[in-house]
Formats: structure tokens, C-alpha cells, sequence
């Protein structure tokens, strides 16, 4: 029996289909880096950089103008709002804590309360009519503003591979409250599960404006389970009895890694329900996932 020509030619194929096997990249999915930039520490982050800046140079070339503009938006805001935030806790430490006085102020009161100034001397010696002044600070019920309870689900779209699922629940009263919060991220039967449970001080500086220092931990479910510290400062600024805007920035730290999320909403409330039209970014590193999403929320 020969086995000439026929027998190589099969080898050769073989070869031929497992070099090419080896050589073709196998492309990771969005979230699988996004999981693996949230694991590294700033010291691999830069040695990595330094290694794939020219891989990093072509992909920002290939960035949209859109993406980048959203991008330079999110960061630019959270910007701001660490700078405002250092400034108010280090230059004047007492409105964080009036700020709270005030939360419990509104929680002490469910509608405004005229307080009688008596009659007053007018400039030609007659006595003026008696006025009255409203206190500013109550809280009316169903206010998602400083909210008893509020549960919300949300759903996200990338217009890519991936869409989300994103659930809250806030429960609190006075200055204190507590959140727990689940975005589970799916692309192509990959999934990214992360969840924060907060513990929060609540602040108000007008019956119309909110702003928390939330601290807790975070879990990280993908390819393997993480825990990790996780702080945040949401804010809510109402425009008129029916519309408000969430800015909703948190940062986490897994494995001396840090994954920072952006949420920015317009909400519609009536009575204890409100509709909500948003965009939403996850980044670590140089990965990034971001989106629109819609939902629903319930407020007391």
C-alpha cells in the first residue's frame, strides 16, 4: 500500500487550516473588555497603554464624531461635579451638613406653612396690611425629587449587539436613604451583571434640587465574580412640577481596577409614577459600553 502524493496533500491541508486557525484573531466582545479593563490596575493600565498605544491610536481614529462628543460630555460633567464637590466639602463643610438639616426639614412638613408677619408700619405712620410668608422647604407626597421609596426599571439599547436591563430601588426618609442597584448588560449570549447596594446622605438646597453622597459595595458578575467599594453622587433638579433631570454619575474599584458609569434623564412624574428617556455610559480603560434607554419608575 502507497502513501505517496494523496497522503501529503491531506497533511498540507491540515497544516494549512490550523495556521490559519492560529493566525485569525479571535475578536472579544464589548463587555468581556470592559469586565477585563475594569479588573486592571492603574500601574497594568499604563504598561499596557505604553504596549498598544499604536492599537489604541487606530481605534480612536475609528471613534465617531457622535461617540466622541458624548463622551467628552459625560466626562466633562463629572468633571465639574468632583471639582464642585471638593470645593463644597473642603471650603464650606457646613452646607453639607445644612444641606442635610434641611432634608429633615422637608420631611417635616408636607405642604408650605404662611407664617403672619402682624401689621407692620408703612412709611406715612399707617398700618400696613398683614403679609404672609411661605416656608420653603416641605415635601409634598410622591416627591421623586427626596423620595420615600422609589422603585424604577429601565431598558437600554446601544444600537449594537448589546442592550440592559437597568432596576433601582431607593428607599429613605430625612437625610439618610439606601439604594440598591442592578444593571444586567447582555451581548450575544454573554451577559455582565453589576450590582451596587448604597448607603446614601441626602442633601437639599431648594425644594427643587437634591443631591446625595451615596457609599457602599459593588459586585461584578461576568466571566467571574468581583467585589469591590463603590461611591456616587446622584443628583435631581426639578424644572417645573411635572419634569425633572437626573445626573447619576458612580465610580467602583475592583481589584485595584475603576469602572465609571454616567447616567443622564429626563423624567416626567404625575402623582406617584413618571416615564423616563435617558443616555447611559459604562467606561474602564480603553473599553467602553454606552446608550439610550426608556422606563418607568414609581415614586412616594
Amino acid at each position: 500500500m502507497e502513501y505517496g502524493p494523496p497522503l501529503m496533500r491531506t497533511n498540507l491541508l491540515i497544516a494549512t487550516l490550523c495556521l490559519y486557525a492560529l493566525a485569525t484573531p479571535v475578536q472579544a466582545g464589548q463587555l468581556n473588555n470592559l469586565e477585563t479593563e475594569a479588573l486592571k490596575s492603574s500601574s497594568k493600565s499604563k504598561r499596557s497603554s505604553n504596549k498598544s498605544s499604536n492599537k489604541s491610536a487606530r481605534n480612536d481614529r475609528d471613534l465617531s464624531l457622535g461617540e466622541e462628543i458624548k463622551k467628552e460630555i459625560a466626562y466633562g460633567v463629572a468633571e465639574i461635579v468632583v471639582k464642585a464637590t471638593i470645593m463644597l466639602v473642603g471650603s464650606i463643610p457646613i452646607a453639607v451638613i445644612g444641606g442635610g438639616a434641611l432634608s429633615h426639614e422637608r420631611y417635616s412638613k408636607s405642604e408650605p406653612e404662611p407664617i403672619e408677619t402682624g401689621n407692620q408700619e408703612a412709611d406715612d405712620g399707617k398700618e400696613s396690611k398683614t403679609g404672609d410668608i411661605e416656608l420653603d422647604f416641605y415635601r409634598v407626597a410622591g416627591d421623586p425629587i427626596l423620595p420615600m421609596f422609589r422603585a424604577s426599571a429601565q431598558w437600554l439599547n446601544t444600537g449594537s449587539d448589546i442592550n440592559a436591563q437597568l432596576n433601582r430601588i431607593e428607599v429613605g426618609y430625612s437625610f439618610l436613604g439606601m439604594s440598591y442597584s442592578q444593571n444586567i448588560l447582555n451581548e450575544n449570549g454573554d451577559q455582565l451583571k453589576l450590582s451596587n447596594t448604597l448607603i446614601h446622605y441626602r442633601m437639599s438646597f431648594h425644594n427643587n434640587f437634591s443631591w446625595d453622597f451615596a457609599y457602599g459595595r459593588g459586585k461584578m458578575n461576568g466571566n467571574q465574580k468581583h467585589d469591590g467599594s463603590v461611591f456616587a453622587m446622584p443628583m435631581r433638579l426639578r424644572f417645573n412640577p411635572n419634569w425633572h433631570f437626573e445626573y447619576y454619575p458612580v465610580w467602583s474599584s475592583y481589584k485595584g481596577g475603576s469602572l465609571a458609569e454616567h447616567q443622564f434623564s429626563f423624567n416626567y412624574h404625575y402623582k406617584h409614577m413618571g416615564t423616563t428617556l435617558g443616555y447611559k455610559t459604562w467606561s474602564a480603560g480603553n473599553a467602553s459600553v454606552d446608550g439610550l434607554f426608556a422606563g418607568i419608575y414609581l415614586s412616594f
